[in-house]
C-alpha cells in the first residue's frame, strides 16, 4: 500500500527507482519515495534504492544502530490500518492487530488511535487488569525521537 503524495511540476524528487533525485518529467511510472530521511523510516515499495541503501547501511545516527526495538513517529505512523494496528502508550508502542475484528469496542475504536495518532494511556487504565496484561504481551517497542523533529526549534 503506497501513501500517495503531492508531486511537484517541475523541480526534482526522490524516486523509488533511482539512486538520487529524479529528473524525469513522466511521473506516470514512477513512485515517489515517502519516507523520512532522517532516520530507519522506510517507503511501502520494496523496490525502492533509497530504502533498502537506508537498510543496508549504517547511514543513520548512532542512536538506532544498537536499537532494535525503538522506533520513530514516522515509522509508526505506517502501522495505521488493519492489517497492522500499532498503538502508544506513553512512550511504549504495542501491536493491536491481533484484537481489531474482536476488539468490544469495534474496529475503528482502535485503528482511529493507531499510528501514534494519540497516546492511549487512558485508554489502557480503562481495560481491565486482565486486558492490561494482555497488552503488555504484545509490546512492539519504545518510541524514540525522530532526529529532523529533534532538532525542530
Amino acid at each position: 500500500m503506497a501513501i500517495a503524495t503531492a508531486i511537484p511540476q517541475s523541480g526534482s524528487v526522490e524516486c523509488c527507482y533511482s539512486t538520487g533525485p529524479c529528473h524525469e518529467h513522466n511521473f506516470n511510472h514512477h513512485i515517489q519515495c515517502d519516507a523520512c530521511t532522517c532516520c530507519r523510516d522506510t517507503c511501502d515499495n520494496s523496490n525502492c534504492i533509497s530504502c533498502q541503501k537506508k537498510q543496508n547501511t549504517s547511514m543513520m545516527p548512532r542512536i538506532y544502530e544498537s536499537s532494535n526495538n525503538t522506533y520513530t513517529m514516522c515509522q509508526l505512523k505506517r502501522h495505521n490500518h488493519a492489517d497492522s494496528a500499532w498503538i502508544l502508550v506513553g512512550d511504549t508502542i504495542y501491536d493491536a492487530t491481533p484484537y481489531i475484528r474482536s476488539h468490544p469496542g469495534g474496529t475503528e475504536t482502535i485503528l482511529r488511535k493507531s499510528g501514534g495518532a494519540a497516546d492511549c494511556t487512558e485508554d489502557l487504565r480503562f481495560h481491565s487488569g486482565r486486558a492490561q496484561r494482555e497488552w503488555r504481551k504484545f509490546k512492539v517497542g519504545t518510541l524514540v525521537a525522530c532526529p529532523r523533529q529533534s532538532s525542530s526549534p
